[in-house]
């Protein structure tokens, strides 16, 4: 079964890893011990414990001390960039649609909202002075009880500051979009970039993340009407759970004849 002259640990990951993708280690379900896998597989145990940190680094699964090496509860969740913020009028927030979709119950802990001094690169896509404050929405979004991701949105207070619904944790149907849209700042066009990095310490904490394990950080700014910047989130998100859709139409450009 275990082929040279491929590392043996990376088989036995891959094997694992099919053996979760079939059902035969179903979500939540608690893996064979390592001395298990090492018998089966006529090898070492420490071979076998390299395996497992390449599946938790690919968050396959979770080692919880005294517990064993389970199997990750959640299924991947797919964010369509297009269809999610049109939804977000069937709830609270497009991430509350998102995960009812796939029939997992939502949560939402907000962690801070009031006014905050702007971080500069905030501030500077907002066009806004560095020294102008910022209404903050900070929360941490979960599914099923698990953390799925960190999302910080920064609103200029000069705009925000008189919408009380804003101050809420629960902005109400529509979220603080609706509610933008209501003060004459509904957002109309959205822009978005991604990268990919490696979780500060806090976000480790938060979000249950190994080291090893990486992120996306999306920056997503919404524009109004006349083009203003209203809003930047910053939204953290796991990787091993998440997929990202993105859509366009092709843009025709006439030349003269």
């Amino acid at each position: 079964m275990i082929e040279t002259p491929r590392a043996q640990y990376t088989q036995i990951a891959e094997t694992i890893r099919a053996r979760i993708e079939e059902g035969t280690y179903p979500p939540g379900s608690t893996l064979p011990s390592e001395e298990d896998f090492a018998r089966e597989f006529g090898v070492t145990r420490p071979t076998v414990n390299r395996a497992i940190g390449q599946l938790r680094s690919s968050g396959d699964v979770k080692v919880r001390r005294g517990a064993g090496t389970t199997v990750r509860s959640l299924a991947r969740i797919h964010r369509d960039s297009r269809k999610r913020y049109a939804a977000r009028q069937q709830g609270t927030g497009a991430g509350e649609v998102e995960a009812r979709e796939l029939n997992l119950e939502s949560r939402t802990e907000y962690r801070q909202i009031g006014r905050v001094d702007t971080p500069p690169a905030v501030a500077s896509v907002l066009g806004i002075p560095a020294s102008e404050s910022s209404l903050l929405r900070s929360r941490v979004l979960y599914a099923n009880n698990e953390p799925t991701q960190i999302a910080d949105s920064y609103f200029p207070w000069s705009k925000t500051k008189d919408c009380k619904a804003l101050m809420k944790p629960d902005a109400g149907t529509g979220g603080s979009y609706g509610r933008l849209a209501e003060i004459g700042y509904g957002p109309v066009r959205f822009t978005e970039d991604v990268t990919g990095r490696t979780p500060t310490d806090s976000e480790q904490r938060i979000l249950d993340l190994d080291p090893t394990q990486w992120v996306f950080e999306i920056r997503h700014v919404a524009y109004t009407a006349t083009d203003l910047p209203i809003e930047v989130c910053i939204h953290v998100m796991p990787q091993h759970l998440w997929s990202l859709g993105y859509g366009w139409e092709e843009s025709i450009v006439e030349t003269g004849k």
